[in-house]
């Protein structure tokens, strides 16, 4: 990724936000006990920035690594 600023538009901020709630949600209690929310919002912010806006895919970028 480069160093410059990457610019969403609403439209995507508001997915962005939507499928952040919905990661969140998806966690159990421990696993929210244990793992930031920011570090979600980054891996989403990252999987944006490289391109992608489908929400099933942003929210598995959100979820990789987390135990079920």
């Amino acid at each position: 990724m480069s160093d410059q600023p990457v610019h969403f538009d609403p439209e995507t901020i508001t997915v962005l936000k939507e499928t952040l709630d919905d990661a969140w949600g998806r966690l159990r209690p421990h696993q929210q006990a244990t793992m930031l929310k920011s570090t979600l919002a980054e891996r989403l912010l990252k999987s944006a920035a490289r391109g992608e806006r489908d929400r099933k895919r942003l929210l598995d970028a959100a979820l990789q690594d987390v135990a079920a």
